[in-house]
């Protein structure tokens, strides 16, 4: 499997779940690959799972809400690996709380970081693409970002995806004919994140699929990975949705959830201080 032979592939978020499968598979399809994330003991173990099946993949530590350690990571990453070909920004938090509960600091922590924080990334890689004249960035949003699919308890997060959307159309136009600019939006996806979820909300997720399944991470770094890949030359400023035909129920059939069922949502992403130290969060797909 070769699709990506001899290419770079920067992707955020990396320390678990789609962000951590996007790589492994990345680099089995010949990508030179390099995740960065705030958490180093996650890079250190993805890094150690994909070289026990002889790939290496390269590691940065750092805030990509700070311009200066993102400007840091993404020289870094093209010192170390000559160029940068593909960046994926998967890099996200949720912060569930209901509306009338909800704080301007949970606001600006997952604007900072849904939003701002893929603007410096791309701002920081699509310099050097210029310069080579060819690139591919993909941005993952949310099924939460398209229209009647919002969810109650994180409006900030639905709007930051929503955001993701309109900011990969602006950059397709902005940045062409060079770089490829495109979104992936998962719908509900197993990860670390989901995993402690109530039954009770883990099987709405799972009736509001047509398919009557949630996604595996394998699922949307597939459909990643088509977006990057040579197949995609002639696709820019996309969404693909991944969700299992869930947008298709114009209602996001099942997930309205109680404040009673947002509490117990929120406390168990965190072993239960999530209220209490929300942006511990994390992705929510």
């Amino acid at each position: 499997m070769t699709r990506l032979k001899d290419k770079t592939a920067l992707i955020t978020g990396g320390a678990r779940g789609i962000g951590a499968t996007t790589a492994l598979l990345f680099a089995k399809e010949g990508a030179s690959v390099g995740i960065v994330d705030l958490q180093s003991e996650g890079l250190q173990t993805v890094a150690g799972n994909a070289q026990a099946q002889g790939i290496e993949i390269e590691t940065f530590t750092g805030d990509i809400t700070q311009k200066d350690q993102v400007d840091r990571v993404v020289n870094d990453f093209v010192q170390r690996l000559g160029r940068i070909d593909i960046l994926v920004n998967n890099a996200g938090v949720v912060i569930p709380r209901p509306f009338l509960e909800k704080t301007v600091d949970d606001w600006e922590k997952t604007l900072s970081v849904n939003l701002i924080g893929m603007f410096l990334c791309c701002q920081a890689a699509a310099k050097h693409m210029l310069a080579q004249k060819s690139g591919k960035i993909v941005n993952i949003s949310s099924i939460r970002g398209i229209g009647h699919c919002g969810r109650e308890g994180v409006m900030d997060y639905s709007a930051s995806k929503t955001a993701v959307i309109g900011l990969t159309k602006t950059m397709a136009k902005e940045l062409a004919p060079y770089i490829n600019v495109n979104t992936v939006a998962p719908g509900h996806t197993k990860t670390e994140m989901t995993a402690p979820l109530p039954d009770e909300i883990k099987q709405n997720m799972i009736e509001g699929s047509y398919l009557k399944r949630m996604a595996e991470p394998e699922d949307i770094a597939k459909a990643i990975l088509f977006m990057a890949s040579d197949d995609a030359d002639f696709i820019t400023g996309q969404l693909l949705l991944v969700d299992g035909g869930f947008s298709l129920k114009r209602t996001c059939f099942g997930l309205k959830f109680s404040e009673k069922t947002l509490v117990l949502w929120a406390g168990s992403q965190t072993d239960g201080s999530a209220l209490k130290n929300p942006g511990s969060c994390g992705v929510m797909e």
